[in-house]
C-alpha cells in the first residue's frame, strides 16, 4: 500500500492500493459513516435538444462517499463500497439514492474519518515494515515461469517458451530466449525486490548472470536445482531448502511457521490453538489469541464479513499477530481446510 498523505489531525489519509493484503487491509479500515474520495464513472443525462432521453453519457468523476456498508470479494481482488454521493466534481451527477464503487489494486482513494483509532492507524502504518517482495524465475532452456511472491501472496506473472528443441545446445542459438527472460524479467522487477532463480541443469546460471549485468542494484540468486519450470516450478521454487534459507525471517516464512504449529498443537491435542471463526472468536474475546492467520477464501465457508473484520481487530487490539494467507498455496490450503481462520493461543480456553 502506497500512503501518499496520512494526516490523523484531520482525519483523512491518501492512499494506493497495490495488492491483495492492501484489500484486507482496506476492509478492515473503513467503516460506515466513514467518507471515501475517489474517481468514478457515472452516467450523466444531459438535456438539450439534441439529447436523447432514454440514453446518458458515461463521465469520469471525483466523487466523495458517504459509506453505508462495504465487502470484499478477494477472489476477483476488489472491495464494492456502497454509499451516498454527498460531493461530485461534476454537478450533473446524481445525488440521490445509494451509489457503488469498486476498488481493485492501482486504485487510488482517500479515506476520511472523524476519529483515527491507534489500530486503524498501526494497520496504515504497520510497525514491522514491509516484508520483502520477491520475483521468482523457474527456468530451463525450454520454458521459463516468472512470479512475483508479496506478503504470502503468489502471482504467475508470464510463462515463456523458447522453441529451442534437444536437451543441448550452445549459448549462441539460446541467446534470443535469454534475452527475452531477462527482459521480462526486468519489466516485471520493483525497487527492492530479490530476484531468486531456479531449475534443472546450469541454464538459469545463464540467466541469473545477464540478468545481475542488466540489473546491477538487485539482489540475484540461483538456487538448488529444481525438477519443474513454468508456473508449476515457480510454485514449487517456494518450497526448496535454499529459498526458504533465503527468505528467512520473511512474512511467508512466519505464516508457514505458525501453520505447521497449529497442526503440530492439533495432531497432539493440544488445547492452545483454535479453528473455525466461532471459536477463534471467543478466544479473541478472552484476550488468548497469540496469532491467526486467515485464508483469502475464508468467505467460501460461509463465514460473515463483518464478524471476521471484528475478530481480526479484536486480536490486533489486544496484541495480537494477524497474518493473510493465499490459498492456492499449501499452507492456504490447510487453513482453509479449519474453517478459513486458525488460531495460536497464550493459554487454553477448553479441549477441542
Amino acid at each position: 500500500m502506497i500512503v501518499t498523505e496520512f494526516n490523523p489531525k484531520h482525519g483523512q489519509c491518501s492512499l494506493t492500493i497495490e495488492s491483495a493484503e492492501d484489500l484486507w487491509t482496506l476492509r478492515r479500515l473503513i467503516s460506515k459513516g466513514d467518507v471515501l474520495v475517489t474517481r468514478s464513472s457515472r452516467i450523466v443525462k444531459r438535456e438539450d435538444e439534441f439529447s436523447r432521453p432514454d440514453k446518458g453519457e458515461r463521465v469520469k468523476v471525483t466523487i466523495a462517499l458517504s459509506v453505508e456498508e462495504a465487502h470484499l470479494d478477494n477472489s476477483l481482488e476488489r472491495i464494492r463500497v456502497r454509499g451516498t454521493i454527498i460531493e461530485a466534481s461534476d454537478e450533473s451527477v446524481t445525488k440521490a439514492g445509494s451509489h457503488s464503487v469498486i476498488l481493485s489494486p492501482g486504485h487510488s482513494l482517500t479515506l476520511r474519518k472523524k476519529v483515527w483509532s491507534t489500530l486503524q492507524k498501526r494497520l496504515i502504518r504497520p510497525s514491522k515494515g514491509t516484508s520483502k517482495r520477491f520475483l521468482l524465475v523457474a527456468v530451463d532452456r525450454r520454458e521459463a515461469g516468472i512470479g512475483t511472491l508479496s506478503g504470502s501472496h503468489l502471482s504467475v506473472a508470464t510463462t515463456i517458451e523458447s522453441g529451442l528443441g534437444g536437451k543441448q545446445g550452445d549459448e549462441q542459438s539460446s541467446r534470443p530466449y535469454i534475452s527475452k527472460v531477462v527482459g521480462i524479467i526486468a519489466q516485471v522487477v520493483k525497487e527492492g525486490d530479490e530476484i531468486v532463480l531456479g531449475g534443472p541443469g546450469n541454464f538459469k546460471n545463464l540467466i541469473a548472470n545477464q540478468t545481475r549485468t542488466r540489473l546491477p542494484s538487485h539482489v540475484v540468486s540461483a538456487i538448488e536445482s529444481l525438477d519443474l519450470t513454468g508456473a508449476d516450478g515457480v510454485r514449487a521454487l517456494i518450497k526448496t531448502e535454499s529459498f526458504q534459507a533465503l527468505a528467512k525471517g520473511s512474512l511467508i516464512i512466519e505464516i508457514q511457521q505458525l501453520v505447521a504449529e497449529v497442526v503440530k498443537r492439533i495432531s497432539m491435542l493440544d488445547p492452545k490453538v483454535a479453528y473455525s471463526l466461532p471459536r477463534v472468536k471467543e478466544a479473541a474475546a478472552a484476550g488468548a489469541v497469540e496469532a491467526c492467520a486467515v485464508s483469502d477464501n475464508v468467505f467460501a465457508s460461509g463465514v460473515d464479513e463483518e464478524g471476521l473484520v471484528e475478530v481480526l481487530n479484536t486480536v490486533e487490539e489486544q496484541g495480537g499477530s494477524v497474518y493473510l494467507a493465499d490459498s492456492s498455496m499449501e499452507f492456504g490450503k490447510q487453513i482453509s481446510s479449519f474453517g478459513g481462520i486458525v488460531a495460536l493461543l497464550r493459554y487454553a480456553l477448553r479441549a477441542y
